[in-house]
This record gives structure tokens, sequence and C-alpha cells, in this order.
């Protein structure tokens, strides 16, 4: 994953984690989710 990438994607999640009840902090929950991502792929190497 490339650093645009991530960073694309951290917008996306921000976006989504924005609309959900349950997420208090949604910046932390969206880097969560890009870290998980960006890990798993990173594994695959």
């Amino acid at each position: 994953m490339t650093l645009e990438q991530a960073i694309e994607l951290l917008r996306k999640e921000y976006e989504r984690a924005k609309n959900m009840e349950y997420v208090k902090k949604p910046l932390a929950w969206a880097l969560f989710q890009v870290w998980k991502k960006a890990d798993a792929e990173r594994s695959r190497e």
C-alpha cells in the first residue's frame, strides 16, 4: 500500500465512521481500520 492509497482509504473510512453511532472517535477508528489493512497487506509480502 502506498502512502497515497493509505490517505485515500483513511478519508473513506473516516467519512464512514462519522455515520456510525457507536464510534465515538471517528479519526481513531479510521486510523485503526487503515492500519489493519496495511498490516495485513504487509504480511502477504
